[in-house]
């Protein structure tokens, strides 16, 4: 063969350039530490943990173990495709930034605690008596789970501010989705020293108003509550047991 011990400094081709035989190895450098073998019915293989490298040595290719693809850019990978399937677990070291819909097919477990900067956040479901959301605890002690509102208004609070409501809608005859009851709780004195509150059951009365059913509200005195029931003389309340007065000389008409 004319090329089997061939030494030259620079080899051009003109044309095509065929290695014929099955395994055929590829060396570079003086001492052939960076090898590209001919994988009989694969492709290439490049030797070791050598790397495929673009631009410079920080972005590269590179089969830094026998069970791991390590692939290194300066400063981003951008993967563009219609679709970019992934199959195994994903570790994110970093900030994921998703400006896309994210779909998940199971249910999704966040570790670290999740913060939503969205105005809306919506659980869909069509089946009977979902979705369902449990706020749960799991620590052996008397403590419980907590669901806390927050209004952080950047400047002093007011006699008034709402801290927090919960509202209950639901279709009318009409199909239009109503407001037919609200808890909400409020700042009864914003006093720095004398805080107190009051919260408010409230129900849609006869034409869709929102009243105040029961109301549990911040006294004139330390740990005072007052409490208003119904709204209007005209309103009944029911009791189904004994009602106990501890103090009869405040009892109006009855």
């Amino acid at each position: 063969d004319a090329f089997a011990s061939l030494s030259v400094v620079d080899l051009k081709v003109q044309d095509d350039l065929t290695f014929s035989s099955d395994s055929a190895v590829i060396s570079f450098g003086a001492d052939a530490d960076t090898t590209l073998t001919h994988t009989d019915g694969s492709g290439l293989t490049l030797n070791s943990t050598n790397k495929l490298m673009f631009n410079d040595a920080s972005q590269f290719i590179q089969g830094s173990s026998a069970t791991v693809l390590s692939i290194a850019a300066t400063d981003e990978i951008d993967l563009t495709a219609t679709a970019i399937d992934l199959n195994g677990t994903l570790d994110v070291s970093g900030t994921a930034l998703v400006t896309g819909v994210l779909t998940t097919t199971a249910a999704t477990v966040f570790n670290g605690g999740f913060t939503s900067n969205g105005d809306t956040n919506t659980f869909t479901s069509v089946n009977s008596e979902d979705p369902l959301v449990i706020i749960k605890n799991a620590t052996n002690d008397a403590n419980s789970a907590r669901l806390r509102f927050v209004k952080d208004k950047g400047a002093a609070g007011v006699d008034g501010d709402d801290s927090g409501e919960i509202e209950f809608y639901a279709d009318n005859d009409a199909q239009q989705q109503t407001l037919f009851a609200r808890i909400k709780g409020e700042v009864k004195d914003a006093s720095d020293g004398a805080e107190g509150g009051q919260f408010k059951f409230q129900v849609a009365s006869h034409d869709g108003e929102m009243i105040t059913a029961l109301l549990l509200s911040d006294g004139n005195a330390e740990d005072e509550v007052d409490v208003t029931i119904g709204s209007g003389t005209s309103s009944v309340t029911a009791t189904s047991g004994r009602l106990n007065i501890a103090t009869v000389s405040d009892i109006g008409a009855i």
